[in-house]
């Protein structure tokens, strides 16, 4: 007796996942433990963060780029981070998380140690009074906290519109034997986070500098 034919496989293409609700990319950790990093993003892939995140401009661009890449951005203000989870939704970047907390502690306190492949930190707050300076983030104790967060060959990118916040992010990381200085890779200079295209609109120029950790 002869077999049925095995019916031709459907072609018409499947239906697009539904995007996740709103909010689903936003964190909400226990402060005080230690981000599990793989069970966030469910995988293991290298892990990127932004220190000061703004609207996500440049995270979502850069997760759009790297879909091999996790990508978190830290930011302060919550309707901020409400943007970010937008433009990630609208994108299904599922790369891409969210968390409202001070860039310092989450590095000192939330940021497992050696497991960052980069660390992003664009226009930080520029504190330009010099008797504001000791509140800069970028100084000589950030530097040491870097070089924990990072793994092995993990960069740190750097970008600020302040001049004499530059030579202090050059000075602190140029003193540290555990960093050395390196160009970024193509194309990184390209993604705008919101304040550069502001600043650049205005004609002030974007100061920028890279450092890869060693040792």
């Amino acid at each position: 007796m002869d077999l049925p034919a095995t019916p031709p496989a459907p072609t018409t293409a499947p239906a697009p996942a539904a995007l996740p609700p709103e909010g689903a990319l936003l964190l909400r950790p226990d402060i005080m433990q230690r981000l599990d990093l793989a069970a966030i993003f469910g995988n293991t892939n290298p892990v990127e963060l932004e220190l000061g995140a703004g609207d996500g401009s440049f995270i979502a661009q850069h997760a759009a780029l790297h879909p091999g890449c996790n990508i978190l951005g830290v930011e302060r203000l919550l309707g901020r981070l409400k943007k970010i989870d937008r433009k990630g939704r609208r994108a299904g970047l599922s790369n891409l998380r969210g968390l409202r907390l001070e860039a310092a502690y989450v590095l000192e306190w939330m940021v497992p140690p050696g497991s960052l492949s980069a660390i992003h930190v664009y226009f930080p707050d520029p504190w330009p009074k010099r008797r504001h300076w000791k509140n800069r983030l970028v100084d000589e104790a950030f530097t040491r906290l870097v070089h924990r967060a990072l793994a092995p060959d993990g960069a740190i990118y750097l970008r600020t519109d302040e001049r004499s916040y530059f030579a202090q992010m050059e000075h602190v990381f140029d003193a540290d034997a555990g960093f050395v200085r390196v160009p970024e890779p193509p194309g990184l200079l390209d993604l705008k986070t919101d304040f550069e295209r502001g600043f650049t609109s205005k004609g002030i120029p974007t100061n920028h500098v890279a450092y890869r950790r060693v040792g």
